[in-house]
């Protein structure tokens, strides 16, 4: 009977915590590109940046969700919505704060040169530069959000520590502020995102732990095939404790690890609600909410009793079935001609 009587009080109390969980959350997006030294960093950082902004959006995320800071507006000055000095980057992590809600998902990624080897990692702006503490500070005001922080730059293993923290993940092209020469991870990892070569189980879209290791793959090829000492090891964090991993595994692994968080967000949406019928949004949106249930029991598996999450699994299973037939319904109706 005290069994029966605990494994109910855990089931209400995880049906609670999936329940915070929003039915339909939105995705924002910050790209900065920091100062290039050179016109040819200067470009390289650019196109870097605009390859993922625009496939942010090919992958359904609202323009508006989207801001790009750049370190010349005139450069593209369709794209660039702003500078990427460091007062501009903070005013847009906390507008960030503002315009998105509890729940939702904020990608900030950073192409270009950082350093931390003789004093605090720092990503390089034009006027003065940020400090990894200061973008931590920053960060805490999204915290009721799921973050994905990039620092694709040069010596940018400095940040794992500062940024770490429940709910993030946080990607960095080195392992530490000692790895200062040229980074090529921020093109892998762009070029995960911009069509297909990223998206490793071939859901049509690229989850950040698949751009992580995508682009890890082709650095190691690329040291191999031109016979370098390889000069960048990445790493990925995203369960709190600061140390990050370089092969992290997905959320089906055995035990708590990194990159379980990871391989459940993505750049990008299912749909485009704009070629949906107003039934055919409701019912995504449902799907979506319910998908995101799974998702988050999936994360808390470890603390529950195996029972327990078996039987909430099964039944959000069974409304992800239910849900997914009337899709299928409504699709078959919407495609019949009419009398």
């Amino acid at each position: 009977m005290k069994r029966r009587g605990a494994a109910l009080a855990l089931r209400l109390t995880v049906a609670g915590l999936l329940t915070v969980a929003p039915l339909c959350a939105d995705t924002h997006l910050l790209v900065v590109a920091g100062v290039g030294g050179e016109e040819a960093y200067t470009g390289r950082f650019h196109l870097w940046s605009t390859r993922v902004v625009d496939a942010a959006v090919a992958a359904g995320l609202p323009p508006e969700n989207v801001v790009y800071l750049g370190e010349r507006e005139n450069l593209d000055p369709e794209r660039i919505n702003g500078r990427s000095t460091g007062e501009n980057v903070l005013a847009e992590i906390a507008a960030l704060a503002e315009r998105s809600s509890v729940g939702d998902d904020v990608w900030i990624v950073l192409f270009g040169h950082g350093s931390g080897a003789a004093g605090p990692p720092r990503f390089n702006l034009p006027g003065r530069d940020l400090v990894a503490d200061e973008y931590a500070a920053a960060l805490e005001r999204l915290g009721d959000r799921r973050v994905v922080f990039i620092n694709a730059s040069s010596a940018s293993g400095g940040f794992i520590g500062p940024l770490s923290g429940e709910g993030r993940v946080v990607i960095t092209a080195t392992k530490s502020g000692g790895q200062s020469n040229e980074s090529l991870f921020g093109g892998y990892l762009a070029e995960a995102f911009d069509g297909a070569a990223g998206d490793a189980n071939k859901d049509g879209r690229t989850s950040a732990l698949e751009a992580f290791a995508f682009a890890q793959r082709e650095i190691e090829r690329y040291y191999r095939q031109n016979g370098l000492l390889r000069t960048e090891n990445a790493l990925l964090d995203d369960d709190g404790d600061g140390l990050g991993s370089p092969e992290p595994a997905g959320v089906e692994a055995s035990e708590a690890t990194d990159g379980r968080l990871a391989s459940l967000l993505y750049l990008g949406q299912e749909a485009d609600p704009a070629t949906l019928t107003a039934e055919a949004r409701e019912l995504t949106d449902r799907r979506a909410g319910i998908q995101r249930r799974i998702d988050e029991l999936r994360l808390q598996r470890e603390t529950l009793d195996e029972e327990v999450y078996l039987s909430e699994l099964q039944e959000l299973m069974v409304e992800l079935a239910l849900v997914d037939r009337e899709l299928e319904e409504a699709a078959a109706d919407d495609g019949e001609p009419e009398p």
